[in-house]
């Protein structure tokens, strides 16, 4: 990014590099977890598009570290620390890192997104320095440096002790879900944790009993189902469906506080009496278009193409997942789906218009939609071979999702 003849860079470029891989950052979140996105879009649209910009900014050397990056690290908007922190971590910059981890411990506020950025971004120093970090006399600096090793699927060491230990839930549960991954897990911290007043402490206790301790854990589980913000509980209930999980997750139906999340976590069943059950809320503005996303889980069908929806205003302050749901038109999507039911078999499990398999959660992993895809790791994990960790993170950049996707397929096979 020089002039002609000159060393000066064109900062006009580079200020633009720079607010677009802020966009395209935020942008590719959003895509990691919405419903009208497969892995492969998310690849070769918004994520190139993100990483041509990071690398136009990486062409700019020092002068662009020094005059644009290292001040966007004290942003207001997270999206824009941590696209500056990714272009300094694929940089040639010396003292990247210094710079980096001075701002992890002084400016607090920024620790978030700079967390992602390290969590994402490889840098041939940083696993290192974020292991140096655990040794620290702060604990929040230590917990930062732990998030981002967690989902690099690295140990954490006698750190581990240190956040279970912790006051702060926040930190406990990130030394719960850290618990899976260590050499040795602790059914004890599992135990404290299912008993923890702390709902996100609870949480991130069954994630990690899911895998280490399964009895006590699905008492809680059940337990938990009827609680607020049980949603995540009635999931794994519906993703088990042992006898009596399906007609505890349906009778939340009943309550309207509860509907929607049960809805959605019925919808991972893909049994078309459940779809049944759920027919009279199709005209609900909240509960229609999951709704409409149960029957295009079971059936395969895209109900935009079917012209089976209705464009609404979306006036909402925060945009969720859940707004980029279509929104099903009730009358011709209930009398479409009276035309479909023979074709779908009560006690039958589908996904995408066929019986539900491993072999196809795995293809719905791979290429269905990115919302989807944690509770279909869910449901491959509870249906492991005993003792086989299946490790995906579904917000890391597509090429490593892709090769933990190959890993996975080899673990199951072998299982």
């Amino acid at each position: 990014m020089m002039r002609e003849g000159d060393d000066e860079p064109l900062w006009d470029v580079l200020e633009e590099h720079l607010d677009e891989a802020e966009f395209l950052w935020e942008s590719w979140e959003q895509s990691l977890v919405a419903p009208n996105y497969t892995l492969e879009e998310v690849a070769a649209g918004v994520e190139s598009r993100l990483l041509a910009h990071l690398d136009g900014l990486v062409i700019g050397g020092e002068a662009a570290a020094e005059r644009l990056l290292v001040p966007a690290l004290e942003s207001d908007e997270s999206a824009r620390v941590s696209a500056a922190a990714a272009a300094l971590l694929l940089g040639p910059v010396d003292s990247a890192l210094e710079t980096l981890f001075a701002v992890l411990q002084d400016l607090p506020e920024q620790r978030p997104a700079l967390v992602r950025a390290f969590a994402c971004i490889d840098h041939p120093g940083l696993l290192a320095r974020l292991r140096a970090g655990l040794a620290d006399v702060d604990e929040a600096l230590v917990a930062a440096c732990a998030e981002a090793l967690v989902f690099r699927h690295e140990p954490l060491g006698e750190a581990l002790s240190v956040l279970l230990a912790s006051d702060d839930p926040a930190v406990r549960s990130l030394g719960l879900r850290a618990l899976p991954g260590e050499a040795e897990g602790s059914v004890r911290a599992i135990q404290a944790g299912l008993g923890d007043e702390e709902p996100q402490v609870v949480d991130a206790a069954i994630a990690a009993g899911l895998v280490l301790a399964p009895v006590p854990t699905w008492t809680r589980v059940r337990a938990r189902a009827e609680e607020p913000g049980g949603g995540p509980a009635l999931v794994l209930l519906a993703l088990r469906d042992a006898a009596g999980d399906r007609a505890a997750v349906q009778a939340a139906l009943g309550d309207a506080s509860r509907r929607a999340a049960a809805i959605y976590a019925l919808g991972h069943v893909g049994a078309p009496e459940l779809v049944d059950a759920c027919l009279e809320w199709l005209d609900d503005a909240e509960c229609g278009p999951l709704i409409g996303e149960m029957m295009q889980v079971l059936t395969g069908i895209d109900l935009d193409d079917a012209g089976l929806t209705v464009t609404v205003e979306d006036e909402a302050l925060e945009h969720t997942p859940e707004h980029d749901l279509p929104r099903p038109d009730p009358l011709p999507t209930m009398q479409w789906w009276l035309r479909q039911r023979p074709r779908f078999e009560d006690g039958v499990r589908y996904l995408h218009g066929k019986t539900r398999s491993r072999a196809e959660v795995i293809e719905a992993l791979t290429s269905g939609p990115m919302r989807r895809r944690p509770a279909l790791l869910l449901d491959l994990q509870l249906r492991a071979p005993r003792g086989v960790l299946l490790r995906l993170q579904t917000r890391a950049l597509t090429a490593r999702q892709l090769a933990e996707l190959a890993e996975l397929r080899r673990a199951l096979a072998g299982g």
